[in-house]
């Protein structure tokens, strides 16, 4: 019987996994490891259990592969919130996951009206549990995420930290160049003859404001060019907070041409409040960003120069380590990546 006639007779019932080793022509242990781990299996085989798979319409009985191998083919994602940024690394992450037959729980770490709860007299129920293959970690610089790192050490299962550099060299974390970023920052616009500049924060717990704001001071000081906190705003990354902060703070604020926004939302809201005021961006003032965001960052008026950070590259980075490490694997335990600056029309020479 030729494979076709095999997918067409299992079509009218559930397909098993004997089934699609039958579609595929090859055996059920082969499509027992591929199903556990995809590269284990020669490409050809491989990619004609992918199409039997798809065929047949083939689900994983997650249930009883769980009993075989004590996977449960479900990844927890701790993230402190839903922004820009995490919502992009956290879709690659799923889409590549959902690929290879996981499932992922998404778990919210910041407690609104708690935000400084503890983990060192309650064990997280998806510790106690156990119903994890794996977990990837987006801590802030907290104490209580420090207290997760402590657990997630002890918990004995894979895990992974994202966009936060950990002294520990055993833990795996894949992070972003933050430091010089916000060095480059500064230096772009020390080389368009600014000397006066501002500083938006984003929320100070969270590693890349932190790291942003390090990188770009340290450029200034190198230039003998002071960052007091006079020339600093708090703008906890959203363009309202912003935009309240520098409203109140303008009329106080010390002479500036140039300014660096931990993020673009933060952009905004400095833009449409030194606009109120009289202050028209470039002619008056430059202004930097973080992110690239893709609604906006080219088309407001004036353009945004920014950082780009690779984001898709990341998350898919991410799942794939924590894949390997789940399957046995070695890679490397830190990888960083550098994010591109873009220069548009909120960037010009001091006049």
């Amino acid at each position: 019987m030729s494979n076709t006639n095999k997918v067409e007779q299992a079509m009218f019932t559930t397909p098993t996994q004997r089934d699609v080793a039958k579609a595929a022509g090859v055996s059920s242990a082969t499509v027992s490891r591929y199903l556990a781990s995809p590269d284990s299996v020669r490409p050809a085989a491989a990619e004609q259990v992918k199409k039997a798979i798809e065929a047949l319409g083939y689900q994983v009985d997650h249930s009883a592969q769980s009993l075989k191998t004590g996977r449960f083919f479900n990844i927890g994602i701790l993230t402190p919130g839903i922004g820009p940024f995490y919502w992009e690394v956290t879709h690659a992450i799923q889409s590549l996951l959902n690929e290879n037959g996981y499932f992922t729980s998404l778990f919210i770490t910041r407690d609104i009206d708690n935000q400084f709860h503890s983990y060192r007299d309650r064990l997280p129920p998806f510790l106690k549990k156990r119903y994890l293959d794996g977990i990837i970690f987006f801590p802030y610089n907290t104490r209580e995420d420090d207290q997760l790192l402590e657990l997630l050490e002890q918990w004995g299962r894979p895990f992974i930290v994202m966009d936060r550099a950990i002294a520990n060299p055993s833990i795996y974390q894949l992070t972003v160049d933050n430091y010089h970023a916000g060095w480059h920052a500064a230096e772009i616009l020390i080389n368009k003859g600014h000397r006066d500049f501002l500083f938006i924060w984003g929320t100070p717990q969270v590693p890349s404001a932190y790291d942003r704001y390090q990188g770009f001071s340290a450029r200034l000081a190198e230039a003998g060019i002071p960052l007091g906190s006079e020339r600093q705003i708090f703008g906890d990354f959203f363009a309202e907070p912003t935009y309240q902060a520098v409203s109140k703070a303008l009329p106080s604020l010390p002479p500036f041409s140039a300014v660096f926004a931990s993020n673009d939302s933060s952009s905004l809201g400095f833009i449409r409040a030194a606009h109120e005021v009289g202050l028209e961006c470039p002619k008056d003032y430059s202004i930097i960003g973080f992110d690239n965001n893709p609604e906006y960052a080219r088309h407001i008026i004036p353009s945004l120069s920014t950082f780009s950070q690779p984001l898709r590259e990341l998350g898919l980075d991410a799942a794939r380590l924590l894949l390997t490490l789940i399957n046995g694997g070695e890679a490397e335990h830190r990888c960083m990546y550098k994010p591109q600056y873009i220069e548009r029309e909120s960037v010009s020479a001091k006049l």
